[in-house]
């Protein structure tokens, strides 16, 4: 399993979204993307994205930083 990381701690929305939208698009099956975050609306605003995508998304926050933890779902 590859895993991709992408450190937005110093991004705000709307570039943290679009970043995320960049990076998830080609994301294959086998591969996950760790998104670290800071930002609440950027937080709110990238699970929301997520959530219309069907992503499969594992959420833990340490101290200020969100870390998202997301993969791609297979189509049934």
């Amino acid at each position: 399993m590859s895993i991709q990381t992408l450190d937005l701690s110093q991004e705000r929305c709307p570039m943290s979204l679009l970043l995320v939208k960049r990076s998830f698009k080609p994301l294959g099956l086998d591969e996950q993307l760790h998104i670290q975050l800071i930002d609440e609306s950027s937080i709110r605003d990238i699970l929301n994205y997520l959530m219309m995508q069907n992503a499969d998304v594992d959420c833990s926050k340490a101290g200020n930083v969100t870390t998202l933890t997301v993969s791609k779902q297979e189509n049934l």
